[in-house]
């Protein structure tokens, strides 16, 4: 193996040798290239540069993301979100406008799977949806799964997401201050022994709760009103070089999302603080060991604990003196904790043959209704029955690779026990590519797929937390999917590719009461699902110009009873364009352009049909009603009934970037929806009406980057 390694070595040596003075070589692609050796040619400089593609494919429902797209992406409040950008690819939907998640392929959000250096992620969100949690500055890359799913991934039905946190500089240090219109990051990385050991560190925090409370503070009234959409993270990894063979990183992730009003009343010299407010809380840390036992095997062992707090709260602070304080907090939580550890091996069996496979362990504890009170210092709590999931999943998958034929054929088996019902479940996959020729490839695949928890917020549109809770039944949600694709290279700067798919799923929950089913087992009922889809996409880049385009038509539904209905984020017709020019780049400088469009149908939505007069309230809450003005109720169906209007936005943006004596800066100015349209994010019922209510307006964002 080593041996045909240096060969190789050699072969690209001699052809780089074989160039004339000054020579460029552009690789855009993976690619041979042959070329005689002539021993008299003596050494020149040569240049080898790399036309690196935004979104690069690895096969039928794979793409990889390039992070640098993000920076001459349209931003969102300045903020540069991989999930906004994997948006608009085809076969995946956003669901609201505005939110950040992610349902691929007619599945729900829950039905991801989102990973962080291999560590499961169970609230992707920011801001409660604006932003995702994955900070720009700490990624190296994302890979998105649509089908054609690896077996060393499984838990989930629908899709995966696989972000990679980057390395520290061996060598340099990098230091990079960003500001935008809600938030700011700082991040550094490099060296803390040089050649051996790295770290990387990105935090990023809102600063609107600290604006507005600042200036309400400085008005001097006895009364403020407190307000705060607060959100911060920090991402730290560390890496050691042990040795060539040898490697070992630590991740850690920490972050918060906090929602609250209260006010603040001074009394002469009291003090009163109120506040109520919700949010969660999100920690995950990992320890990574991989190591080159051989030639031809790799390695890899990772040891990972994560946990998700959902939590609402009222607390109040009393200082009646300098020396007397009284403090007081009520609330709920619903907690998940997960501990696990994974081991994994890449067997390289010869140039044609490659072997994966591992092992999996995880333990979750769920606590879907934790009360805790806290007063003077002493905290009391009490919760429901603690539900529990142990998993244990074992692997194998061969990758062939023989001349026009590649094949990828494996199978994944999982035993789920939750202390009620063990269930044993096997998981085959598949993967065919076959190359037609030059420029036109074959491709096919098939995918099985168990999921043992979800959320329990299906039917909700509302900006509520979701709660995990492992399954109760005696039989697991189920999808199979069979997809089947081709791409063509009509040139060497435009590609073009079509998938079709179908994909059936079976076991789906849906909780009426969550109370009734978590104490009893009841209200809640199984069905299915189907979706099938064509998505057509076509990626053009050459010089300046960078631009990819797709179309989705799909149709997706649920079945629950003798109900037959479309899914919620159903969109039989898809558009996405996405266009980048590069206006100048000198010695010093860059600028660039470039604009996001989107449209689709509009989704499925209830709105109330029948209104009932409402039947009052005690008297001792008339103010509340005269306030709320709470004169009749609305009758919600159990079904959309209606679709909300087809959904289309412009997103324009501007980046400049300069170099300076150490480091540069970047300014980014993006308009999101330039056209003004009024997208209705949901629709409500209020004096005899029905109105929309509006999400994203006319909106624009400005960005700041000052790297050291």
């Amino acid at each position: 193996m080593i041996d045909k390694m240096i060969k190789k070595s050699l072969l690209l040596s001699f052809f780089l040798l074989s160039l004339p003075a000054g020579a460029q070589l552009t690789v855009e692609n993976d690619s041979v290239q042959n070329a005689a050796y002539n021993s008299s040619v003596q050494l020149s400089e040569v240049i080898v540069t790399s036309r690196a593609k935004n979104m690069q494919s690895g096969g039928l429902g794979n793409i990889r993301i390039n992070p640098r797209l993000m920076k001459i992406s349209p931003s969102f409040f300045g903020e540069r979100d991989i999930v906004k950008t994997l948006q608009f690819l085809p076969g995946v939907s956003s669901g609201m406008e505005g939110s950040s998640q992610l349902n691929i392929r007619g599945g729900t959000n829950d039905q991801t799977l989102y990973l962080l250096d291999d560590v499961p992620v169970y609230n992707q969100s920011h801001a409660f949806g604006f932003f995702s949690i994955f900070n720009a500055d700490a990624i190296s890359n994302v890979e998105l799964y649509k089908g054609g799913i690896p077996t060393q991934y499984g838990g989930k039905l629908s899709g995966i997401v696989a972000v990679s946190l980057k390395d520290g500089d061996y060598k340099k240090h990098h230091t990079s201050v960003s500001l935008g219109l809600l938030a700011g990051t700082l991040a550094s990385d490099g060296f803390i022994i040089k050649d051996k050991l790295s770290y990387n560190i990105a935090g990023r925090r809102s600063f609107v709760d600290l604006l507005y409370n600042g200036v309400a503070t400085m008005n001097g009234k006895e009364n403020n009103l407190l307000f705060g959409l607060c959100f911060y993270d920090v991402n730290g990894k560390f890496s050691w070089k042990i040795n060539d063979r040898n490697h070992l990183s630590w991740q850690v992730y920490n972050g918060l999302d906090d929602l609250y009003v209260g006010h603040k009343k001074k009394e002469k010299r009291n003090k009163l603080i109120e506040k109520f407010g919700f949010g969660w809380t999100t920690f995950m840390t990992s320890l990574k060991y991989t190591s080159q036992l051989k030639s031809n095997l790799l390695y890899s062992n990772t040891i990972y604990y994560t946990t998700l707090d959902n939590f609402n709260y009222h607390s109040s602070k009393k200082r009646e003196s300098f020396q007397t304080k009284e403090k007081e907090e009520n609330g709920t939580s619903s907690l998940l904790n997960e501990s696990g550890v994974k081991f994994s091996f890449e067997h390289y069996v010869s140039e044609k043959n490659k072997l994966f496979y591992g092992l999996e362990g995880s333990h979750q504890k769920f606590s879907p209704d934790y009360v805790y009170g806290i007063r003077n210092n002493k905290r009391t709590s009490y919760h429901a029955e603690n539900l529990y999931l142990d998993r244990f999943s074992g692997y194998i998958n061969d990758e062939f690779n023989h001349r026009r034929l590649f094949l990828n054929a494996g199978i994944r088996a999982s035993l789920y026990d939750n202390s009620l019902y063990k269930r044993t479940v096997v998981e085959p996959r598949i993967k065919v590519n076959y190359c037609l020729n030059e420029k036109n490839k074959f491709m096919m695949a098939f995918d099985r797929m168990y999921q043992p928890v979800h959320t329990v917020n299906e039917m909700n549109y509302s900006a509520r937390t979701d709660y995990w809770i492992p399954y109760r039944e005696n039989k697991l949600p189920k999808s199979s999917q069979i997809s089947l694709g081709w791409k063509n290279y009509p040139a060497s700067s435009l590609t073009l590719s079509i998938e079709a798919y179908y994909k059936m799923m079976t076991n789906l929950l849906l909780i009426r009461n969550l109370e009734y089913y978590i104490d009893y087992h009841t209200d809640f009922e199984t069905g299915k699902g189907t979706s099938k889809g064509i998505e057509l996409m076509a990626e053009y880049v050459k010089d300046k110009f960078t631009v990819w385009t797709s179309y989705t038509l799909s149709k997706s539904d649920r079945t629950f009873g003798s109900g037959v209905y479309p899914f919620k984020y159903d969109a039989p017709h898809n558009i996405n364009v996405f266009g980048n020019y590069l206006l100048s780049k000198r010695e010093k400088t860059e600028s660039s352009v470039s604009v996001n469009m989107m449209y689709q149908t509009g989704y499925p939505y209830f709105i109330p049909n029948i209104v009932y007069p409402s039947p009052g309230l005690p008297p001792d809450q008339i103010d509340f009603a005269e306030t709320y003005r709470i004169i009749e109720v609305d009758y919600i169906p159990n079904g959309p009934n209606i679709r909300l209007c087809d959904y289309f936005r412009t997103d324009l943006n501007y980046t400049f970037g300069k170099k300076l004596k150490r480091g540069g800066i970047t300014w980014q100015l993006s308009l999101m929806n330039a056209t003004g349209r009024n997208n209705p994010y949901a629709v409500y019922h209020q004096d005899g009406k029905y109105k929309a209510l509006v999400m994203i307006p006319f909106l624009p964002s400005l960005s700041f980057k000052r790297t050291f």
